[in-house]
Formats: structure tokens, C-alpha cells, sequence
């Protein structure tokens, strides 16, 4: 009988297990997870609705140091390979407008009582509060040790014990450590979908407050992603869909001075629309105040906060005393207002690792180059998505494909 020892018990994890009974239905095939239960981290995605993937899955959504092999997998990684997973379990889904993919109930929950049941049904024996600290092979075989001092053999090890990101979700890192023993390398790793901290004291005044705009990112000047949709500003910096997107980008670059965060609150109009719309509205009333003239525009919190920082103030001047410096001055910081990045906020606040195992060291079923019948799946590998559940996808069909290769 074929033993397969899965290490970690996340959304990967479980992928690999059921997929490997599947191919295999003689196996034995045991789940370790450090954790008191598995999947704990599925149940906080998707704002607890559980986002399993998207319509549109493609490279670009996509990062990694290794793009062209990472395109490789991707291409062979269509959304109906996730949906056809959970619908084969009884899990049926449908997508919202974005092309995001979430079961029919809208629950994280159902989601896991689905695997949990799938687990049970192919006898998967899953043994949790079991935290793997050393893995040898030896005698053609793995012997897998845990901080409990139970030491299992294996055929075949799976490792999916996920990054650094979340950690009280079980993803502490443990696995490069375990992955290095075998000869494998990871790239830089930094917290990657995660709020953007800033400096300046503007910031404090703003907290809470959500405005549709485009965010860009620069580093050395030069702009390195951008990304529309609504931004929440926080006592920080800047947190939202866009500003977790561009983190992706950041690497190395998040606290060294050389990064900048802009905001464009007109992305739908250039620089000759809104610099009319200013002088339209201080020619209709020369003798409004600063205060008044540019409501409607922007919030106005931030309006204020913005005139402040650019001097243009008493709020009580009239708009006719505007200069042109002035209102070009305006008019530039409506378009792009910059702001120095200062870093991210930590790995407790991060849904994904950036970074990770090469690429180059696992082959196209995600089995090591180093060592046959060892397996590396999921967010341990240098492969980071956007928001919109591609992460989920990338567990779910890694876990897939390595299951099924480990067990044929």
C-alpha cells in the first residue's frame, strides 16, 4: 500500500489529498496539520464567503521572479478545473459581475464542510495538532517527525504548509525550512496583499474614508503598477483592493524611501478637463469661499486636508484670490497626489506570501528536481495572485495535479 503524508491542512492541502485518493483509492493517505482542525484559513476568505476562484483566470493575474514557467502552469489551470472539483463533492457556484467565483450560499463554511466530508468519505486520515519539525529520507522512504515526537514514513510528501502571511491561521513559514533540507531556495519574501503605510500626518485626519480613484505605484520615479477601484484611506496610509494589489509589486522596495504612492481622483479625466471644471466654478462665483467653491468635487474631508497641505488656505479666502500657480498646484494634486511609502503592515495583516520556492526546482506536476517523490504546492511556491480568488485557485489545482501525480 502506497503511504502519502500530506503536510499542511489548508485549501492545498485538502485539494491534494482528495485528488490523490481519487487517482488512488488504495493508498493511505494522511493529512498532518499544526492547527487544532483543517482549513482553518479558508474560513476568512472572501470576507467569509469563501472566493474559490475566477472567471477569468490568466498569467497576468498573476506574480512570480519565474514568469515564464510560472505562465506555464496557469495556462493549464482554466477555472472549470476548480469548479469541476467542488461540483464532483456536490459544491455548486456561481460568479458576480467581476468574474469572482463563490458557491451558490455565499458561505466559507459550506465550503469546508464539503472537503471535510470529502475527506471522510475516501477514509483520509487527518491528524491534527501534529506540527511537522523535521523531515529525513532514508531507506527509499520519508520519515516525517512532529514537535509531539510522532515520526511517520511515506511514499510520497506532499508539502502545503503554506507562507509567512496570517500566521495565527497556521502559515508561520515552517515550510521553507523543511523544503531548504532537500536543497530548494525561495526568493525574497515579503507580506504581498496587505494595506500600504505612508508618511505624513495627513493621513490622520482621513481614516475611514473610501474614495474611487486610480492608485499608481512608482519606485525611482518610475511607475511600476497601477490599479482603479476604491481606495480606503486609514490613519496609516492607504488599504482597498488597489493598494493590497500594488504591495504585490513592492518587494524589496516597501521601506527604503524609493517608493511613492499616487492618487488620482480624476482617472476618467485629464488635466485640461479638471483644471476647466476649477476655473469654471472660481469665474461663476469669484466670491465664494475656498470653503465652498470646490464642494461636489471630492470628499470633503479630503479636500480640505489636500488645500492644507498645499498651503492654499484660510478656507475663508475668497476663489477669485487664486492664483495660477495656485490653481495649478490644485489641479496637479487632484490628478496625482504622491505620497512616500514607509513600509507594510505586517504578516498578521497579509492574505498572501510574496515570494518564495523557485519555480525552477519543481517540474511540471510540482514534484522536486532534488528529491523524487517529494511534492511542493500552493502559496509556498513563488507564485502570489491578485485579489478575486486567484490565490484559492492556485492552492486547488496545485494541490490537484501534485495529488494525482503522487498517487499514479
Amino acid at each position: 500500500m502506497k503511504n502519502i503524508v500530506i503536510i499542511g491542512g489548508g485549501a492545498g492541502g485538502i485539494a491534494a489529498a482528495i485528488s490523490a485518493a481519487k487517482t488512488d483509492k488504495n493508498a493511505h493517505i494522511t493529512i498532518l496539520e499544526g492547527l487544532d482542525r483543517v482549513g482553518k484559513k479558508i474560513l476568512a476568505t472572501g470576507n467569509g464567503h469563501c472566493n474559490l476562484s475566477n472567471e477569468y483566470i490568466s498569467e497576468k493575474c498573476y506574480h512570480s521572479k519565474n514568469y515564464h514557467i510560472m505562465r506555464e502552469y496557469i495556462e493549464k489551470m482554466p477555472s472549470s478545473m476548480s469548479i469541476e472539483f467542488f461540483e464532483d463533492m456536490g459544491l455548486f457556484s456561481s460568479s458576480d459581475d467581476a468574474g469572482r467565483i463563490y458557491p451558490y450560499c455565499r458561505q466559507a463554511s459550506m465550503v469546508l464542510d464539503i472537503l471535510l466530508l470529502a475527506l471522510e468519505r475516501y477514509k483520509i486520515d487527518v491528524r491534527c495538532g501534529q506540527k511537522v519539525s523535521d523531515i529525513n529520507y532514508r531507506k527509499n522512504a520519508f520519515f516525517i517527525k512532529t514537535q509531539t515526537g510522532d515520526e511517520f514514513r511515506a511514499d510520497k510528501v506532499i508539502l502545503a504548509t503554506g507562507g509567512k502571511a496570517s500566521p495565527k491561521q497556521g502559515s508561520d513559514g515552517s515550510g521553507y525550512a523543511l523544503a531548504e533540507k532537500f536543497g530548494h531556495k525561495s526568493t525574497y519574501l515579503f507580506p504581498s496583499l496587505v494595506p500600504i503605510q505612508c508618511k505624513g500626518s495627513v493621513f490622520k485626519g482621513l481614516k475611514g474614508i473610501r474614495v474611487l480613484c486610480r492608485a499608481d505605484l512608482f519606485i525611482d520615479g518610475k511607475k511600476a503598477g497601477s490599479e482603479t477601484g476604491e481606495l480606503q484611506l486609514t490613519d496609516y496610509g492607504v488599504s482597498g483592493i488597489p493598494a493590497m494589489q500594488l504591495s504585490c509589486l513592492l518587494e524589496k522596495n516597501a521601506s527604503k524611501g524609493n517608493a511613492q504612492i499616487g492618487i488620482d481622483f480624476f482617472p476618467d479625466r485629464n488635466y485640461d478637463e479638471v483644471r476647466r471644471i476649477i476655473a469654471d466654478r472660481i469665474k461663476m462665483y469669484p466670491k465664494e469661499t475656498l470653503e465652498n467653491i470646490f464642494l461636489g468635487l471630492i470628499n470633503k474631508r479630503v479636500l480640505f486636508a489636500m488645500l492644507k497641505s498645499l498651503s492654499i488656505e484660510p478656507l475663508s479666502r475668497t476663489a477669485d484670490s487664486l492664483g495660477k500657480k495656485e490653481i495649478d498646484l490644485l489641479v496637479s494634486t487632484l490628478k496625482m497626489w504622491k505620497f512616500e511609502i514607509t513600509g507594510t503592515l505586517s504578516w498578521d495583516f497579509a492574505q498572501v506570501t510574496g515570494g518564495g520556492i523557485k519555480l525552477d526546482e519543481i517540474d511540471e506536476n510540482f514534484e522536486s528536481v532534488y528529491r523524487k517523490g517529494l511534492y511542493i504546492i500552493g502559496e509556498i511556491l513563488d507564485v502570489t495572485g491578485d485579489c478575486g480568488g486567484y490565490n484559492l485557485h492556485w492552492a486547488w489545482c496545485s494541490g490537484i495535479v501534485a495529488g494525482k501525480s503522487a498517487a499514479e
